[in-house]
This record gives structure tokens, C-alpha cells and sequence, in this order.
């Protein structure tokens, strides 16, 4: 089987669970397209730990449905920290110092894992050390990493409304339909 096709199938319960949830939520599709777009520009923020309060924030400041808005941070984890914001640091550093030198996605790997790996979180959330090293790593790649995730959030929080806007009305609108032509057929039956 390829791989594609096996990928499909392990995704088949997100899948299911964003049809579920998501779709079915009883708000406007504007306001759940708001709520997912908040979640995905908080998850490109480099507020480690702090997603969910900022999301809850900011969807409650814009009128957007809050569960959709905590629920899409989620994207943003240990797992996928390297990914969101290594391009964030590196936009954020060409924007505000070209010339300097910068540090590859191996070495941003190795800061945010050393800092913030779960065994270390658990063991020593409450001691002074690994709050002075969550500044020392705020220092060192806190501000370009801001300024690139706020940029590239706003990119994605954008592209995320309306493409969230379009599936969330599309499928409503074939589930009304759908949902029409069968009371349709039920009364035709009926006669």
C-alpha cells in the first residue's frame, strides 16, 4: 500500500473528529472561519504555553467562536515547534538585521528541546534555572521569531478564514440540500 494511502488512513479519525466538531458547531460559519483563523495566528506566536489564554482573548475581543480558536492552536506543539518557528525566526531576522548571523534549524532544534523538553518542563517547571533559561532563549531568538510569526500568522490566519469560510459553508449547503431531497422523497413516499 503507499504510503499516501496509509497516511490517509491514519488520518481518518482527525478527519472525522474536524467533520464532527468543527462543521457541525452551532455557530455562523463566519464566526467558526474567525475562531480558526485566531487559532492559527496565536499557534505561529512564540508564546510557548500560552496559546490557549491568548486565543481565548482574541476570540472573545473579535467575536469569534472560542473553541474553534483554542482547539486550532493545538497545531503548534513540541512536535511541530522546529516547523512554525524556524521560518518565522528566519523571516523575522531578515527583516530586522540581514547581515547578522543566524542559526540553522538544527540549532534552533537543539534550543527549544534542550529548554523545553516534557521531562524537563515537568521536573523543573518551578525552578528558577529554567525560567532563566527560557529568557536567555527569548533573548537569543525571542524578537526575530515575534515579528516573523506575527507576519506569517496574519498570512495564515487569512488564507485559513477563507478557506475554512468556504468548506464550512459548502458543507453546509450540501447537507441542507441533501438533508431536503430526502424529506422531499419521505413525502413523496408518504402519497
Amino acid at each position: 500500500m503507499p504510503y499516501s494511502h496509509r497516511l490517509i488512513i491514519r488520518m481518518r479519525p482527525i478527519l472525522r473528529f474536524i467533520r464532527t466538531r468543527f462543521l457541525h458547531i452551532d455557530d455562523s460559519p463566519e464566526r467558526a472561519a474567525r475562531g480558526f483563523a485566531i487559532g492559527l495566528f496565536v499557534g505561529f506566536l512564540p508564546l510557548l504555553g500560552l496559546h490557549m489564554i491568548f486565543a481565548w482573548f482574541f476570540a472573545g475581543f473579535s467575536r469569534a467562536n472560542r473553541v474553534i480558536a483554542m482547539a486550532t492552536v493545538w497545531f503548534s506543539n513540541p512536535v511541530t515547534a522546529v516547523f512554525i518557528y524556524f521560518p518565522c525566526y528566519r523571516l523575522g531576522r531578515f527583516l530586522l538585521s540581514p547581515a547578522n548571523s543566524q542559526i540553522d534549524s538544527e540549532q534552533m532544534e537543539q534550543l527549544i528541546t534542550a529548554t523545553f523538553s516534557a521531562q524537563r518542563v515537568f521536573a523543573n517547571l518551578f525552578t528558577s534555572q529554567f525560567w532563566k533559561d527560557v529568557y536567555a532563549l527569548s533573548m537569543k531568538i525571542g524578537l526575530e521569531t515575534l515579528i516573523g510569526g506575527v507576519i506569517l500568522g496574519l498570512i495564515i490566519g487569512k488564507i485559513g478564514y477563507w478557506l475554512s469560510l468556504y468548506i464550512i459553508k459548502r458543507y453546509r449547503q450540501r447537507k441542507h440540500h441533501f438533508f431536503r431531497k430526502l424529506a422531499l422523497r419521505r413525502q413523496q413516499l408518504a402519497d
